[in-house]
C-alpha cells in the first residue's frame, strides 16, 4: 500500500508541475487539466471498476465450461474466445479513434452499454447460438472497456509509474480467483442449480462498476473540454481515420481461418468438405489483401509501419503476441481435463489451476516496482521468457493423469510468475519506445495482437480438441463409446462409463493436453529470439522531455 500511495503522490506532483494549458499534449484527457480531487476520484473509479470486472471475469471463467456443457456444445467452447478476440482485433482501432474524436467518456459509455447488453443476451439464452450472439455483444463492449482503460492509464500516468498502474488494474483478480471459486458449483452443477443466476450476479456487478467509472470520467471529460474544443468531424472522415476496410478484412481473415479449424469435424468429410476448405482459403486471401491494403493504399493503417520499424516496439509486441498464444492454447480445455481426469468438481479444478493467474498478477506488480527501482525493462523480459519456457516444459509431466496435485500447482505458478513479469515489462517497454503522439496507437496495436494471439491460441486448442482428440479416443478406448458425448457433454457422460472405459478416455484427454503443451513450448523459441532485438529504454524519458519543453518555453 505504501508503494501505491507513493505512485499517487508522484502523479499528483507531476500534475501540479504540468498544470500549464499551453503545454498540454493531449486534447482528450490531459491530467494537467484535472484537479487533484478529480484525479483521485478517477483513479478510484478505475480501481473499483477493475475489481468488479475481475470478479465477473473470474466467475464467468469458472462457470462457462459448465454452462457450455449444459448447452451440449463443449467441442465448440473454443469458438467463444475466438469470437471475442476476432471482434477485439477489429474494434480496437475504432475505439481508440472514436475516443480521440468524441472523447474518452463518450466512447467508454458506448462500450459499457454493449458490455451490459451482452450479459443480458447470454443470461436469457436457450441455445448455444443465442449464447454466442450474446458473446458478440459482450465482445464489442469489453473490447472498448479494456482498450480505453489502458489508454486512460497511459493518459494520466507517468512512464516510470505506468507498470505499477497497469499491474494494479489487474491485481484484484488475485483475490477474486478465490472469492468466486465457492460460487461455481452451486451456480452450475449442484442439484437444483440455475446457471442463469450467474448472469444476474455479473450483470449487477457490471452495472455498479460502470457507474463507478463513468461518473468521475464524465466529470474529468467536461473539465478537459472546457479548455479544448475538438473540431466537428463527419462520418466519412471517421471511417477513413478508422480504416474501415482494414477492419473488415482483419475480421473476415481471422474468422474464416480460425473457425474452420474448430468446426471442421462437425462437417461431413472434415477437411475434405468444400465449405471448410472454401472458408479457410477465403480467410487466407483476406489476410493477404489486408497486408496489401495496409502497405499500399491506406494512410491510416491499423498497425502503422513506423511502429514495426522501431526495434524495441517490434520485439516487445511480438514477445507479447507469443506470450498470449501460449496460455490461450494451453488452458482452453484444461479445467475440463482436470474435472475428467481427477474426479473433481469444477470449483475444485479451478482452484487447483489458479496458481498461474495469482502468480501472474502478483509478479506483474513486482515487475512494475522493480522497473521503477532499476529503470530497466529488458532484463525482466528475458528472465520471464526463459523461466516461462522451462515452466511449460514442466507442465508436460505435470498434466499426466497420475501426477501429483503439488506438481500441477508448482508448474502453473512458475509459468504464471514468469508470464506476468515478461508481459508487464514488454508493455511498458513498447510505450516507452515511442513518442506521446503514438502511445495510444501502440496500445491499440498491443490490444490487436493480444486479441489475434488469443484467437489463434483458442483456434489451435480447438483444432487439437476436435481433430486430434477423436483419433486418441479411437486408439485408447477398446469398448463401445459415444464420441459426440465424450467430447461435447463429458460432465454428464463420463460418470456413466465403466472404470476401464473411463480410464482409457482420460488417457486420450491426456494425449491432447500433452500436444497442446508441446506446441506452446515450441512457440517460446520465437519469443526469445524477438526479445534479443530490443533496445534499452529510459523510463524517465517523458519527464525529461517535459523539463526540456518547460526550459524552452521559459527561454522564449
Amino acid at each position: 500500500m505504501a508503494e501505491v500511495k507513493q505512485v499517487l503522490d508522484d502523479e499528483l506532483k507531476g500534475q501540479a508541475y504540468l498544470a500549464n494549458p499551453e503545454q498540454t499534449q493531449s486534447k482528450i484527457l490531459d491530467r494537467s487539466l484535472l484537479t487533484p480531487r478529480q484525479y483521485k476520484f478517477l483513479v478510484a473509479g478505475v480501481l473499483i471498476q477493475s475489481f468488479m470486472y475481475s470478479f465477473e471475469v473470474n466467475l464467468m471463467y469458472n462457470c462457462q465450461p459448465a454452462i457450455v456443457g449444459l448447452l451440449v456444445a463443449s467441442s465448440f467452447g473454443s469458438i467463444l474466445p475466438t469470437i471475442l478476440q476476432t471482434l477485439s482485433a477489429a474494434l480496437v482501432p475504432f475505439y481508440t479513434k472514436i475516443s480521440d474524436v468524441t472523447g474518452r467518456a463518450q466512447a467508454m459509455t458506448v462500450a459499457m452499454v454493449f458490455y451490459l447488453l451482452g450479459y443480458v443476451i447470454q443470461g436469457t439464452a436457450k441455445a448455444f447460438l443465442q449464447f454466442a450472439l450474446g458473446q458478440i455483444a459482450y465482445g464489442i463492449g469489453s473490447t472498448g472497456m479494456l482498450t480505453l482503460t489502458q489508454v486512460l492509464i497511459a493518459d494520466t500516468t507517468t512512464l516510470i509509474n505506468r507498470g505499477i498502474m497497469f499491474a494494479l488494474w489487474d491485481l484484484s483478480s488475485a483475490l477474486n480467483v478465490f472469492t468466486t471459486q465457492p460460487l461455481t458449483d452451486p451456480l452450475t452443477i449442484a442439484e437444483g442449480a440455475n446457471w442463469r443466476l450467474v448472469y444476474v450476479i455479473v450483470g449487477v456487478l457490471a452495472f455498479v462498476g460502470a457507474v463507478a467509472l463513468l461518473i468521475p470520467l464524465w466529470d474529468a471529460q467536461r473539465t478537459v473540454q472546457k479548455n479544448h474544443k475538438s473540431p466537428r468531424r463527419s462520418i466519412r472522415w471517421l471511417l477513413h481515420e478508422f480504416d474501415a476496410v482494414g477492419a473488415v478484412l482483419i475480421t473476415a481473415g481471422m474468422s474464416l481461418t480460425l473457425i474452420p479449424i474448430i468446426v471442421a469435424r462437425s462437417f461431413e468429410g472434415n477437411w475434405k468438405n468444400g465449405a471448410i476448405i472454401g472458408m479457410f482459403i477465403s480467410g487466407l486471401v483476406c489476410l493477404a489483401l489486408l497486408a496489401f491494403w495496409e502497405i499500399k493504399y491506406t494512410d491510416r493503417p491499423i498497425m502503422p509501419m513506423r511502429i514495426w520499424a522501431n526495434r524495441t516496439c517490434f520485439g516487445g509486441l511480438v514477445v507479447m503476441f507469443f506470450m498470449t498464444i501460449m496460455p490461450a492454447m494451453n488452458w482452453q480445455y484444461y479445467t475440463l481435463y482436470l474435472v475428467v481426469s481427477r474426479d473433481l468438481t469444477f470449483g475444485q479444478a479451478l482452484l487447483l489451476e489458479r496458481g498461474y493467474q495469482v502468480a501472474y498478477l502478483v509478479f506483474q506488480l513486482l515487475g512494475g516496482i522493480l522497473m521503477k527501482k532499476y529503470n530497466k525493462c529488458r532484463p525482466f523480459i528475458w528472465i520471464g521468457i526463459i523461466v516461462h519456457t522451462a515452466g511449460i516444459g514442466m507442465m508436460i509431466p505435470a498434466r499426466l493423469p497420475g501426477s501429483s496435485d503439488a506438481l500441477v500447482v508448482i508448474s502453473q505458478t512458475i509459468v504464471g510468475a514468469a508470464g506476468g513479469l515478461a508481459n508487464i515489462a514488454a508493455s511498458v517497454a513498447v510505450t516507452a519506445a515511442v513518442g506521446k503522439k503514438d502511445v495510444a496507437t501502440v496500445i491499440g496495436v498491443t490490444q490487436i495482437l493480444g486479441s489475434f494471439g488469443s484467437a489463434l491460441g483458442g483456434g489451435l486448442a480447438g483444432g487439437v480438441w476436435t481433430q486430434y482428440l477423436p483419433e486418441r479416443l479411437a486408439k485408447h478406448i477398446t469398448g463401445p463409446y459415444d464420441e459426440f458425448l465424450a467430447m461435447n457433454s463429458p460432465i454428464e457422460y463420463i460418470p456413466s462409463l465403466d472404470p476401464v472405459t473411463k480410464s482409457q478416455l482420460v488417457d486420450a484427454y491426456a494425449d491432447s493436453q500433452m500436444l497442446m503443451s508441446i506446441i506452446s513450448m515450441s512457440l517460446a523459441v520465437f519469443a526469445c529470439a524477438c526479445a534479443l532485438v530490443m533496445k534499452p529504454v529510459d523510463l524517465y524519458s517523458d519527464q525529461k522531455e517535459e523539463e526540456e519543453e518547460k526550459r524552452s518555453e521559459e527561454y522564449m
